[in-house]
Order: C-alpha cells, then structure tokens, then sequence
C-alpha cells in the first residue's frame, strides 16, 4: 500500500511537479501580499484599481450591472471604458469574500501564475520536453518587461500579458490537432477575456501574432487541406470572438467613438519613447532594478535565445524569429510602425514601444529550443570523455543562473498598507455631511489624474474630476476653465467641497479649515488637502427654474457663448443655458416655444426660417441678436433681458434608485427641470414619467434638463444603452450555441462509448 502511495505520488510530481514550483515561486514572489490589508505600491493599484473594484463591489451589492459610475467625471460609462474589467477573476474574488483589496493581492498572484502556467503548456505542447517548458515558463514570467512595466502598470495589463500564451496554444492545437472546433471554442474564450479584463493593449498585439500565425500554418505541403483549415479556425474565431464579446465591445466601441479615442492619437503619442538600436543591450538583454522601459530577458535567457536559433528550420522557431524581427521594427518607430498606425485600432494606442510584449513571447520559445540544444550539445561533448552528463545537471546550472539574474536581483514586489478613507482627516471631516454633493481636487492642477477618487468613492462621494485613459474632450475643457473659476463652475456640478493644497482666491469659497494632516510623501497626496472649502454657489442635483435660453449654432460657438455666459451673465439658480442643435430649422414651432429666448450663433438661420422665428417673435419670444429688426449683434441689453438675475427656482429631490437609475418626484410641474448630472451627453440615458419618454437636453454645456408641462408623478432618469441591449443578445445566443455544442459533444461521446461496450459478441458457428 506504501509502495503504491510513494508511485502515485512520484507520478504526480512528473506530470505536475513543475506547475507546483512554479505556484510555489509565485507565492514566494508576492508573498508581501498575501493579506487583505497591503496592497501592491503601485498607484494604478492604489487608485485605479481600487476605484474599479469599489465600483464593482457597489454593483454586487444592489445587484445591478455595471454600466455606469457616478464617482468621477461627474458620472461617466463604467464597462464600456476599454481598460476596465467586467468579468475576470478580480470580479470572481470580489463576488465570494466581498473584500476589493484581499480581491486585488488574489488577483495579481493568480495571473502572474497563469502567465507561468500558460507558457509552460504552450512549450510543453510544442516540444513535449517539461523541462525545456519549465525554462520558458520562468523567462516569460521574470523578465525586465514584467518588472519594469506590468508590475508597475494596471492589473488588466497584467491579466491579459498572462492569456497571450493561452491563446496561441489553443490557435495551434486548432490548426493542426484533430479537434479544430473545440480547439477554436477554447481559443476564442481565452480571446474574449482579454476584452473582458479590459486588455485592449495586448489584445491587439494577441491578434496580430495569431493572425501571422494562422498565415503561417499555410506554408508546407498539401496546401489546399491547410488553407481549408486555416480558413475554419480563422472564421470559427473571429464569429466567436465577436460572440462572445459583444456584452463589452459593443459598448466600448460606442464610447469610444465619442470619446477623446475617437480619432487617431497624434503619431508622436502613437510612437511614445521608441527605443534606440543603440540600447539593445540594456533594453532587449540586461537586467537591472529600478531601470525605466525594458524588455531585457537577461544574458542567461540571451544566451539560451542563440542556441536556440540552430533550430530555425523548425517552422515554429523561424516563426517566433520573424516576430522578434517585427517587435523591433515597431518598437524602434521604423516604417513598420507608420504602417501599423493606419490600420484599425493601432492609430487609437499609445507607445507601441509596448510591442516588445511579442519579443518576450518569442523569445521565451525560442529559449526552449535553446535549452535542447544546449543539453544535447553538451551531452555529445562529455560522451567523448566521461558518462553523459545527465540532463537533470544542466537544468540545475541553467536554472540557478536564470533564477539569479531574473529573481534574486531583481527587486521583489514591495507592498504598502492600505489606507482607509476615513483615516484621512479632511476626508473624515467631509464624510459627516450625509447630503448629496461633489467633491473637486484643486490640488491636481489638470483634470485628469489620481485625485483622490478612489477614496471618495469609498465614502460614496463623487468626484468631479477623474482620470484613466479615456475621456470626454468637451467635460475636459471644461474643467480646464473651471479650475480658474471654482467656485461657479464647480457648484453647477453641485461641486459643494474642495480640497486644495494651497489658499484660493474665489469669492464664492468658504474656507472651513486649513489645519488638516497633509501628506506629501503619499501616492495619492492630493486628498490630504489640508485646505478645506465649502462653495456657496453650489447649485441642488435637482430643481425647478422658469428662464431658459436656447443657443443655436456648432459646437465650438456653443461652448464659446457657454464659457463667456458663465463668467458673467449667467446665473444657474435662475436660468438655464441650454446647448441646441446647429440649425433653427431643426425645430418644430412647438419645441422653440418652450424657451424664453434664442441665441442665433453663425450658421444657424436660413431665408426659410424667417418665419419660424417670426411665429416665435410673436409668442414673446425673444431672439438675440433680433435679426426681424436688423440686428447682427449681441447687444449687452439684450443678454441683460435673456439672462435673468435674480434666483427663483424650486428645489426637488433626486433619489438613487441604482447606480444606473435615479427618479424625481414632480407634482403637477411646468418649467425646466434642471438635473446637475451628465445624462444628456451619454447615448443611453432615457427621461421617462409615467410610461412616456421625455426629451433631455444639454444644459449650461455639462448638465442635464428636462422640459415639464404639468407633469405629475415619478420621473425616472435610467441607463441602459442599446449597445448593451444589443451585445447582450449576441454573447447570450453565443453562449447558448455553445453550451448545446458542449452537451452534443459529451452526448456524443456517450453514445460512442456506450456503443462499444453493449457490442453484441460473435455468433461462433456450431462445428
């Protein structure tokens, strides 16, 4: 009984013993981590990471999806940002212990092991040598690129760094194992977790080296039956892939389309830094702590690299060759990179220095090879002298300079405590006012960056600015002129608190304290303060005006007229500026009639909409510049009448229905329902009272408002765009066909399997 233990258990090591070295090194790796209370000291850890996760968790909570988010920029899409995840294992840990920060440290080790373990099987498949897969499994995980930019990047780089290996294995089994379907269903799951886990970057890159591939596959003999495969497993993935996604892709493509993605990025983002031939050594080869941008394997796994090349007849090694070719040619910004740059999705990145992630990918099979040949080239030589070195001796020699260079001196994962909102006095002092309000970081000088929002989103304050790497270019341009007038700006934002580093000269400012704990030396030192500022003129989320002025025009009149308005004439308690169409003639005679007054910007009349305007003349409308007069300028007695000063407005009260809804009790209301959200400018959003669907417009350039004639009863505020709708569908008809395909396959098998054990046994003739 002992003797079968001790084969069982030596059986288990052989086929897993690497695996659970390579868990074992991992553990060992991060072991700071593992507690719930340290996270990694990184601050797209501490902040980014701890936003989306807090948002997650928030969504868990009251069981909505996460479509949107209140907690910075004033409200903005949630999942269809492109690097935030929506189901990965992030979303899984946070699901069964309810714990972002234990969720996050589980996280960063599980994929930093399966980057290990996806390699590993991928060499493994290729060479069927455990310890040549062993050796790549360790290159890919210990190199300058992994500590020098995923491990001080986003978790999602990191989540989608560890599928690459993932996918190419089931790409190549479905090329060319028996079972090109399931191998394509297989691919095409790791694939669309990358989208999931919001890897946009390495997704890109993912598909180009799979795409090469699938190319690739068609060299060789018998050319009709290999493009007839690669053809399937070419159409099988892209249908699938799209399938699979489109819960999330559809939705991101949509934001991006409005957003500061929209359009190319300039070609100077695009390139980033490119690295220079003349620092191959130190950016492709050596290792060092604390280096900037590198993807050094080091010399151990370098020279592996060339010993690996003997085998370039391999088609597999030539391949991986070619693609260390290309990763340079982009990476060093040549003509490789201009091409790139006008193909879909690479003119929207940015530093395609990042394409050495493929360097790292090839470089890591290659070495395998090289580990091969290295073993056989030294076994040949010693068998002229002595017994032939075992295999197992060049593993430990090889491994403990790979581990030297590539572990031990490179720096470990350093972790901080975590820091609790409430442990930040400004913060705790702002968390007493349990009414609703905005909160904006003076101290961050640009609207885009690690302000503090992912502390106030802790306490369910949201921010009025944010950060990431997708914006909306209009709300930033507003930011931009709101930091020099805070106060009014900020306040139609309901922007109630500020916190600042230093005094603010604005009127409208009240300082409440300046004596809080500042911390420099933080991460995130922008929501120390110590300079605390409540804003008088902060506007209620909800309320009643009766004055309205509609500008007619482009859009960049509009924002002109709007900034100018703001800073002097306009005054949010008493009217409201709503941002209109480009031209009058979009107007029915009953819509203009809802507004006091009209602001013509250029462009925006024709001889045909005299009478329009006329009609409207008539009602006591009034029109500015009065062209039915004459005018063909903006006379400051005429904004003086539009624009009234004095406030008369009626407060009304928002509730949060979800993160994704909201409603407004009104009562037999007529006027211009002023909302301080920015449900107006999201795709998405619908107003409806009582079964009927209301119109929202753009208000005072970044709120919403909604037209009431005598309205009575619960008007709802809800998200929930067709992109959404539409993906959902798909990924779920999908995934049925999947699951039918899966159970006809297991069936399938059944029956097969059952066929040959009720075979009849043959009837032997009497003699």
């Amino acid at each position: 009984m002992k003797k079968e233990w001790i084969i069982k258990l030596n059986g288990m090591m052989r086929n897993y013993g690497y695996i659970i070295a390579l868990f074992a090194i991992t553990l060992v790796f991060f072991s700071q981590m593992l507690s719930s209370s340290k996270i990694l000291s990184n601050i797209h850890y501490v902040n980014d990471m701890t936003f989306e996760s807090e948002n997650m968790l928030k969504h868990l909570k009251e069981r909505s999806f996460p479509l949107w988010t209140p907690y910075f920029y004033s409200g903005q899409p949630l999942m269809a940002i492109p690097e935030y995840y929506l189901f990965d294992l992030n979303f899984l840990y946070i699901l069964i212990f309810r714990n972002i920060f234990l969720a996050m440290n589980l996280s960063l080790v599980s994929y930093f092991f399966l980057a290990g373990l996806g390699m590993y099987l991928l060499v493994h498949e290729i060479t069927k040598k455990r310890n040549a897969a062993f050796i790549s499994a360790l290159i890919f995980m210990f190199n300058g690129f992994m500590h020098n930019f995923i491990l001080r990047g986003h978790l999602n780089i990191l989540e989608s760094y560890a599928l690459i290996p993932f996918v190419f294995l089931f790409v190549h089994k479905a090329l060319h194992a028996e079972k090109w379907l399931m191998n394509s269903v297989i691919a095409s799951l790791f694939f669309s977790m990358m989208i999931y886990n919001g890897g946009m970057i390495f997704f890109l890159y993912t598909g180009l080296i799979i795409a090469f591939y699938i190319i690739w596959s068609l060299i060789g003999s018998n050319v009709k039956k290999r493009f007839f495969r690669a053809a399937l497993v070419s159409l099988s993935i892209i249908i699938l892939l799209f399938g699979l996604s489109a819960l999330k892709l559809l939705p991101v493509l949509e934001f991006t389309k409005i957003s500061s993605r929209g359009l190319q990025v300039n070609y100077n983002e695009y390139l980033g830094n490119p690295i220079s031939p003349s620092n191959f050594l130190t950016d492709l080869i050596k290792m060092s702590k604390n280096s900037g941008f590198s993807a050094a394997i080091g010399f151990t796994s370098s020279f592996l690299l060339l010993f690996g090349l003997w085998s370039f007849r391999k088609k597999i090694v030539l391949f991986s060759i070619l693609l260390i070719v290309l990763s340079i040619l982009l990476a060093t910004g040549t003509f490789a990179a201009k091409f790139f740059y006008q193909l879909p999705g690479f003119g929207q990145m940015r530093h395609i220095e990042r394409s050495l992630a493929i360097f790292i990918f090839s470089s890591s099979i290659i070495a395998a090879f090289g580990f091969n040949n290295l073993t056989a080239l030294l076994t040949a030589l010693t068998s002229k002298y002595a017994k032939n070195i075992k295999e197992w001796i060049i593993l430990i020699i090889i491994l403990s300079f790979l581990v030297a260079e590539s572990i031990v001196l490179q720096q470990f994962p350093e972790s901080i405590e975590i820091k609790k909102p409430n442990d930040i006095p400004i913060l705790n002092e702002i968390s007493k006012d349990k009414s609703y309000f905005r909160i904006a970081t003076y101290g961050l000088s640009t609207p885009i960056g690690a302000s503090g929002y992912n502390y106030y989103s802790q306490l369910g304050m949201p921010e009025i600015k944010g950060g990431g790497g997708i914006w909306m270019n209009d709300y930033v341009q507003y930011l931009l002129i709101a930091q020099e007038n805070p106060s009014k700006m900020f306040g139609m934002l309901s922007g109630k608190y500020i916190v600042s580093d230093k005094s603010i000269n604005d009127n409208g400012l009240v300082l409440k304290n300046n004596t809080f704990e500042d911390c420099k030396k933080c991460l995130i030192w922008e929501a120390y303060g110590p300079y605390l500022y409540e804003n008088k003129y902060s506007i209620p989320r909800a309320f009643l005006v009766n004055n309205s002025v509609l500008a007619v025009g482009n859009i960049n009149d509009k924002a002109a007229v709007f900034f100018d308005m703001a800073n002097s004439d306009l005054n949010p308690f008493s009217t409201v500026l709503v941002s209109g169409k480009e031209h009058i003639g979009d107007y029915s005679d009953e819509e203009l009639l809802r507004f006091n007054a009209i602001m013509l910007l250029r462009g925006s009349v024709t001889e045909e909409d005299i009478p329009k305007l006329q009609k409207y003349a008539n009602n006591s409308g009034k029109i500015i510049p009065d062209i039915l007069k004459g005018e063909d300028a903006v006379y400051q007695y005429a904004i003086s009448n539009a624009f009234k000063p004095n406030p008369l407005y009626k407060i009304l009260e928002m509730k949060d229905i979800s993160l994704n809804e909201y409603s407004v009790m009104v009562n037999n209301e007529t006027g211009w329902l002023v909302v301080s959200e920015r449900f107006a400018h999201f795709p998405g959003w619908k107003a409806e009272i009582n079964g009927k669907e209301l119109q929202m417009y753009k208000a005072n350039s970044v709120i919403t408002a909604v037209y009431l004639n005598s309205a009575n009863g619960q008007l709802k505020f809800k998200y929930k765009p067709d992109s959404f709708k539409f993906g959902s569908i798909i990924t779920i008809i999908t995934i049925l066909i999947l699951i039918g395909y899966f159970i006809y396959q297991f069936l399938h098998k059944g029956l097969v399997r059952n066929s040959v054990l009720v075979r009849p046994l043959p009837i032997q003739k009497t003699p």
